[in-house]
């Protein structure tokens, strides 16, 4: 018996001299590997199925040693971003988010599917900073996660008229200085500035913002502790963090 998946392709690697194994994620099955034999010639059928960021139908099925893809019809390939050493470094950060993240069900996988394909559009097509699509994400995702960094206000009082805002990376959460834990860390100004900016702002808008690079980066590093922090995994974000 087949099944028929709309599916994003986060990994691969090589399994035989012709074959390759890759990482899908697909709303219906959520993350699995599956094969894909004989791809490795130029006259493949489905050589850009191995490809990671490929987005297309897949036709897989259960077989002896786990699954095998027996067709595909590609729906974007997003091959551009690998022309862009900075967007291809930031899909890639976005793919290994999705990867190491764990889902509770389908309807979680869903918005988490359609965000992924957002982020791949942005930065495949848009004029828009990778970073800003890449800090975004991540705000996304902890929205979607249930544990929202709001920057417009302290998550324990609920004060509006702060001054100062701190992040308690052991609960997710910014705290104005009266209610900041004894391991909070205080958050720059131009940090929070570009917090509420990309919070506010979707990602068709964001090639509208200029961020300090400083800035841009820096919260990008917030993020990325904040989330190793709440899905207990280490990023590697290679070549952005590196």
């Amino acid at each position: 018996m087949s099944d028929k998946l709309n599916a994003i392709v986060l990994k691969s690697n090589d399994r035989k001299e012709k074959d390759v194994n890759i990482l899908l994620f697909s709303i219906e099955k959520g993350k699995f590997w599956a094969t894909l034999k004989g791809v490795k010639g130029d006259k493949a059928k489905m050589k850009l199925a191995k490809n990671p960021f490929c987005f297309g139908e897949f036709v897989v099925e259960e077989g002896k040693t786990g699954y095998i893809v027996t067709g595909f019809e590609p729906i974007e390939t997003f091959h551009e971003l690998s022309e862009d050493i900075d967007k291809y470094f930031e899909a890639f950060a976005a793919l290994e988010i999705v990867d190491v993240m764990e889902f509770s069900g389908q309807n979680e996988r869903a918005k988490v599917f359609v965000l992924l394909v957002k982020v791949l559009k942005s930065l495949c097509f848009g004029k828009i900073h990778p970073l800003y699509v890449l800090d975004k994400f991540l705000l996304e995702i902890f929205d979607l996660e249930g544990f929202p960094l709001n920057p417009e206000k302290c998550s324990v009082c609920g004060d509006k008229n702060f001054e100062r805002l701190f992040i308690d990376y052991s609960v997710g959460e910014l705290q104005c200085i009266a209610c900041k834990s004894f391991g909070s860390v205080e958050l720059s100004k131009g940090i929070i500035s570009a917090m509420r900016l990309l919070s506010q702002t979707p990602f068709e808008k964001l090639f509208s913002l200029k961020l300090a690079s400083e800035t841009e980066f820096g919260l990008l590093k917030v993020l990325t502790k904040n989330f190793e922090a709440r899905f207990d995994k280490n990023l590697k974000m290679m070549g952005i963090l590196s």
